[in-house]
């Protein structure tokens, strides 16, 4: 009698450590996905914040007087030099766009007080394909578009 009660036991106990391994194969995958997931959205907001820095910086560049397009003999030399400025500088941060992706506006309005000034606006477009090829097999999202955007009151 003692034995078949030991053997029921040592049976209960390889049926429970079965049923942790079946919870630990569907709940992994599951967790795995969620923390490459969270990895993923870590990433894209690091690259929007380099994205928003770059604006910046090509936007208080834009905003000095040396570089005022509306009074250069050639304007579009001026504007490449813009535009290839936030390019250098998101190439600097492993980020690869085009100068087209960059887009200049040298008379946006700012409202300051009840006084409207000029400013500049660089806004930049960058699109960008998930890094982990295993959250894309689970997440049909192809490609997120990301854009910087920045605005500085010209000097001039």
């Amino acid at each position: 009698m003692r034995q078949a009660i030991n053997n029921l036991s040592k049976a209960s106990d390889c049926g429970q450590k079965g049923a942790v391994a079946v919870e630990m194969a569907l709940v992994l995958p599951l967790f795995a996905l969620l923390l490459l997931g969270t990895f993923e959205m870590g990433l894209i907001g690091q690259e929007h914040q380099i994205l928003q820095n770059a604006a910046r910086e090509g936007a208080r560049f834009s905003a000095m007087p040396a570089n005022r397009m509306d009074l250069a003999p050639e304007p579009s030399d001026v504007l490449l030099t813009i535009q290839n400025r936030v390019v250098e500088y998101l190439a600097n941060e492993n980020i690869t766009v085009l100068p087209a992706d960059v887009t200049v506006d040298q008379e946006y309005p700012i409202s300051i007080g009840g006084l409207t000034v000029n400013g500049t606006n660089i806004t930049i477009n960058y699109q960008r394909a998930l890094h982990l090829p295993g959250v894309a097999s689970f997440i049909p999202l192809g490609t997120v578009e990301l854009t910087g955007n920045a605005v500085f009151r010209n000097f001039y």
